[in-house]
């Protein structure tokens, strides 16, 4: 889970475009507005009912995984290649876990991998694009990068035959994945898995405010596909969305506190990604409403998981980085042999009192995915490579 969550220039006609389509689903222009409509007593407990069910199953360890069945002939033939990650921002936990997770994929699949740090900067990422080249790499992955913050670097990869991953993003319009680019969105349903929860936890009557982030296209569609899951199964939901940016951190805890004076009446904040949790519980503070508020965040980590056992946070989303690590290291097997790309999927797991104590928050544990189920998907990949 993991998207990007730091702002890049080129992306602020794609972000006002998007703003524009918000706008569309009950939010106005400023990026803040109403979802709130009427309805009758029986569409809320319908609703209600719903929600509470998806919840339960949100909640759930997994059972089965999302493994692909089609095998990737040829994996051999790359033994001991390297593969180059490079996460927007090396530091954040979530891209730390997605390293270690591809590289143990990558190692079972007898390659290597190369982390080199996108700094957030597009000078940086296609500095590491470079290298990539320079040292002949057998793919590149990229995490929470849109192509175009590095396009000269990459289109110089893909000139030499070089496959390139793209995690964490959705792909342009009227893009279609290929051997030579491909991207696997992950855990893009985080908001519309929070917007059941959020449901479900106020009985329908949220009035909730939604820490929208604006740094990327993607992450601003990830909220826009969840407002629909209000309109239709909360007609008793008022939905506010604010938008805030990473690239002022500085400012990030004012604005959560500008948002909550702003909206009296508000008793649950879903800031977007947990990069922001932080500030965010220090701005609700600093209203003077923290009591009053249900605080819930995306792309959870052991950070946001410790704050559930001390009740500060209610509810975080988690994905699956073990998985997700495996995934990314499929799609690009299967482009290195040109099997051609597929969709992967990424699990994901709602965490709140109710199953937080089921599980150990530490980073050793999100790593070996045992927060979401039993890892069997680790033989199930090598077996698709051949080496199981």
């Amino acid at each position: 889970m993991t998207l990007i969550r730091t702002r890049w220039l080129a992306s602020c006609t794609a972000v006002l475009a998007a703003s524009a389509m918000l706008a569309g689903c009950g939010s106005s222009g400023s990026g803040s507005g109403s979802g709130s409509t009427t309805s009758g007593k029986d569409s809320s407990a319908s609703g209600l009912a719903t929600a509470e069910a998806k919840v339960a199953a949100l909640q759930a360890v997994a059972k089965t995984y999302p493994v692909p069945t089609a095998s990737v002939p040829g994996v051999d033939k790359f033994k001991g290649r390297k593969v180059f990650y490079i996460p927007i921002v090396q530091q954040v936990p979530a891209f730390v876990a997605t390293a270690g997770s591809t590289k143990q994929a990558l190692s079972k699949a007898g390659l290597s991998q190369q982390v080199c740090d996108g700094k957030a900067q597009p000078t940086a990422i296609a500095s590491c694009v470079q290298q990539a080249i320079t040292a002949d790499a057998a793919g590149i992955i990229l995490d929470a990068i849109p192509y175009g913050m590095a396009q000269n670097a990459l289109d110089a990869a893909k000139a030499k035959g070089i496959p390139i991953v793209i995690a964490d993003q959705n792909p342009p319009a009227g893009v279609k994945n290929s051997n030579q680019v491909s991207y696997v969105p992950g855990a893009g349903s985080q908001p519309t898995a929070m917007a059941w929860w959020i449901i479900a936890a106020s009985k329908g009557k949220a009035n909730l405010i939604i820490a929208q982030n604006a740094d990327s296209p993607t992450a601003i569609k990830m909220v826009a596909d969840s407002l629909p899951i209000y309109k239709k199964y909360c007609p008793g939901c008022k939905v506010t969305v604010k938008e805030i940016t990473a690239s002022t951190p500085a400012l990030l805890a004012s604005k959560a506190s500008s948002n909550v004076l702003s909206n009296p009446n508000a008793d649950y904040y879903y800031t977007e990604f947990e990069d922001s949790l932080q500030a965010t519980l220090q701005g609700v503070q600093q209203s003077g409403r923290s009591s009053n508020i249900s605080v819930s965040t995306a792309a959870g980590s052991v950070n946001g998981l410790g704050l559930i056992k001390t009740g500060s946070v209610k509810a975080v989303v988690a994905a699956d980085q073990l998985y997700m690590g495996y995934g990314v290291t499929d799609e690009l097997l299967r482009m290195m042999t040109e099997s051609g790309p597929i969709d992967e999927a990424q699990p994901m797991r709602l965490f709140t009192k109710q199953n937080i104590g089921s599980i150990k928050v530490t980073a050793a544990a999100q790593a070996s995915g045992e927060w979401f189920g039993d890892g069997s998907f680790q033989a199930d990949f090598a077996k698709l490579w051949g080496i199981g």
